[in-house]
């Protein structure tokens, strides 16, 4: 009876050691995909960091393309202006 208990804990015991193994088997392949998937998202990041630096640039450049085009919207009017002053003193308005 006594061999029974002795070998029914002994058994138990073994199950333990089993899971255990089988946890840390579990843990070491998370561990392994984590440091992989902190690998890939430190990629991304500083991927997403290059595109940030990439819109601020072209951001720069716009803006200055829209000012340079509203000094050339502004000369534009100003030429207008003055050539239909020249057309008016030169009595040279088209007929409508």
């Amino acid at each position: 009876m006594a061999d029974e208990a002795t070998n029914l804990i002994i058994e138990q015991l073994h199950l333990i050691r089993r899971g255990q193994e089988e946890i840390r088997a579990d843990v070491a392949d998370l561990k392994a995909r984590i440091t992989g998937f902190e690998g890939t998202l430190g990629h991304v990041m500083a991927q997403m960091g290059h595109l940030q630096s990439q819109i601020a640039i072209q951001s720069g450049r716009l803006d200055r393309i829209d000012e340079r085009f509203g000094r050339i919207e502004s000369r534009l009017d100003r030429i207008e202006s003055r050539l239909d002053r020249i057309e008016r003193n030169l009595d040279l308005t088209p007929a409508r």
